[in-house]
This record gives C-alpha cells, sequence and structure tokens, in this order.
C-alpha cells in the first residue's frame, strides 16, 4: 500500500469480495478528483519548536508539530509563537488565535542641527565659560593683592615699644651712684604694688 489510490482499489476488493459492496458499485466510475495543493506555513513557538499550520493561521486550520520522525498533530493548548501570537489547538486544529499586540515605537524626532549653528553655539558657550573664568582670575588677582599689601604693611611697622624693666633701670641708676635716685626708684616700685 504504497499509493493511496492503490490502497483504496484493494480496500474496494475486499469489501466485494465479502459481501459489502457488489461488483457493479465497484464499477461506477470515480469522479475525476483534483488535486488540491495545500500550502503549509511554518513557524516557531517561543520555545524552539517548529510547527507547520495548513494555510494561514486562522481558526479551523490543521496544526502540526515537527519532529525529527514526523509531523503530528498539535496538541490541545495554548501555545505562543516567537512573535507573540498566541494559538489554541484542540485535536491538531486551531480553534482561537490571538495576535500579538505589536507596540508602535516612539516616532523618533530628528533635530536638523547645522554645522554653523553648532559652531556658533559652542563659540558662545566657550566665549561665556571664558569670561567666567576671566572674571573669577580677576577677584583673585585682586584679593592676592591685598593680601600682599597688608602683609607689606605689617611687616614694616615695629614689633612695639620697648617695656622698660625695673631691674634695668635700677641698674642704670647705680651706675650714676645717687642715692637719692635709688631711693626714689624703690618708692616708685612700691607705689606700683599696691
Amino acid at each position: 500500500m504504497s499509493n493511496p489510490k492503490t490502497a483504496i482499489q484493494e480496500i474496494k476488493n475486499l469489501m466485494v469480495k465479502f459481501g459489502f459492496m457488489s461488483a457493479e458499485e465497484d464499477k461506477v466510475e470515480e469522479t475525476p478528483t483534483e488535486e488540491v495543493e495545500v500550502k503549509f506555513a511554518e513557524a516557531k513557538l517561543v520555545d524552539g519548536t517548529v510547527v507547520k499550520v495548513e494555510g494561514d493561521l486562522v481558526e479551523g486550520a490543521a496544526v502540526k508539530v515537527v519532529t525529527e520522525d514526523a509531523e503530528i498533530p498539535a496538541p490541545d493548548g495554548v501555545h505562543e509563537l516567537e512573535d507573540g501570537t498566541k494559538v489554541e489547538t484542540k485535536d491538531g486544529v486551531i480553534v482561537k488565535v490571538e495576535k500579538a499586540e505589536v507596540e508602535e515605537p516612539e516616532a523618533e524626532v530628528e533635530i536638523e542641527v547645522k554645522k554653523e549653528d553648532m559652531e556658533d553655539e559652542m563659540y558662545s558657550l566657550l566665549k561665556e565659560l571664558m569670561e567666567k573664568i576671566s572674571d573669577k582670575m580677576k577677584k583673585m588677582e585682586d584679593k592676592m593683592s591685598e593680601i600682599q599689601s597688608d602683609f607689606n604693611s605689617f611687616k614694616k611697622e615695629p614689633a612695639a615699644k620697648k617695656i622698660n624693666s625695673g631691674k634695668t633701670d635700677f641698674n642704670k641708676q647705680e651706675n650714676e651712684n645717687s642715692e637719692d635716685a635709688r631711693i626714689a626708684t624703690i618708692m616708685s616700685f612700691r607705689k606700683n604694688r599696691k
């Protein structure tokens, strides 16, 4: 039974032999059948399984799973294709198709920038930056100049007036050999202590 037509003829012969059919019925001319070319669309499930769909991916179309050995009817259930479409099958036939929601990419806004505009903008930004840097440098130079002049004026001033100690004064007076001067110095020390 390698050929379907041969197989059908053999079945008819057996039916005639066992009385299920008369020989005249067997002789009835067969209506010529058109060979219909069936187109299959291949698709992949998200898990990588290859399936063939008879015709288009619509309800009522037969679905077969392609294996290494053969093509078998798709098992009952919901199957997701790589593009996100979900197909529900029952007895190897599609009963429901849910198309994947395709998010339209946001339209990209193209901004046309001319080279001249870009150069002008860059130039103005650089100019503004240089002006700010120049202002800060000027302020720093003024501050440094002020600090330098304060330092120079401080450096020129004497530290302080020399403080006369009584001991030194007493020694000087001692050199003068004046007893009255010594007594006056001692008295001034006493007054200062009170």
